[in-house]
């Protein structure tokens, strides 16, 4: 996918316990240039019942402040309200919503076109964002790629949100036996399920060095989202990747086990 669009908030659980959610924020591999959308959502939501419902929510809350939840995360709330309000009132990469506000750059989709040799599909896309990555066929919203046969050489930029990052991930991975080679890019969440399966069964990758700048309608880099990408590669030409790959990045390919 290769819009950044806004964020959804997610609704109010009907019970939330205070020790709970600061015992999950802090045990996830948790850096604030490497937020993830689970704990982006955990923090709004701890935000929400602290600063707005109080202490008329829940009696595990013992009376705790917004202020002093971001304390024991190891912050403050003057940081954690910034990204959030980065993550929720203005854009990062999320959802197949059909609003075409940023693309990946074309450098990107030239990588990965001349190490496959082609783009034959894009099951996660829109007609707009297809004017740069030309695959010769896609799946939109509307088509729902999820449900789909995948085929040829595959171009991946799924939606970044749960549970549709998990599903398309696991969509590749079922489909590795239908298509010829994949490239896919996604945001390096190392510490998620989705992307260690990914990294399981992928032939090599790429750790771009910074975070990639999107680019607008205009065709202007403006927008980048808050942690960095990687690129994931499926097939048999890990050379030919490596050669491509390399000036952007760090390159990992698997050896054969012995």
């Amino acid at each position: 996918m290769d819009e950044l669009v806004k964020l959804s908030k997610p609704q109010l659980p009907t019970n939330w316990q205070y020790e709970t959610s600061i015992k999950f924020v802090s045990e996830t591999i948790f850096k604030w240039k490497n937020l993830t959308v689970d704990v982006a959502q955990e923090l709004w939501i701890a935000r929400e019942v602290l600063s707005k419902v109080g202490r008329n929510w829940n009696e595990s809350s013992d009376n705790k402040t917004w202020a002093e939840y971001c304390e024991e995360i190891g912050s403050s709330k003057q940081v954690v309200n910034r990204w959030l309000k980065r993550w929720f009132e203005t854009v990062h990469v999320s959802n197949n919503s059909g609003e075409n506000e940023w693309y990946t750059p074309l450098y990107i989709i030239e990588l990965a076109r001349n190490t496959m040799g082609s783009i034959d599909l894009d099951p996660a896309t829109t007609l707009l964002a297809n004017e740069t990555v030309q695959a010769k066929q896609i799946f939109t919203d509307a088509d729902d790629g999820l449900i789909k046969k995948w085929f040829g050489n595959v171009w991946l930029n799924p939606p970044y949100s749960q549970p549709l990052i998990s599903e398309f991930s696991n969509k590749l991975i079922t489909e590795l036996k239908n298509i010829q080679q994949a490239c896919v890019l996604v945001n390096n969440a190392t510490e998620t399920t989705w992307l260690q399966n990914m990294l399981r069964e992928c032939n090599s990758v790429c750790f771009i060095k910074g975070r990639i700048k999107f680019i607008d309608k205009e065709g202007n880099p403006s927008g980048a989202p808050l942690q960095g990408q990687t690129i994931l590669y499926f097939g048999n030409n890990s050379k030919l990747f490596y050669s491509n790959f390399k000036d952007i990045g760090i390159c990992l390919t698997k050896t054969e086990e012995k």
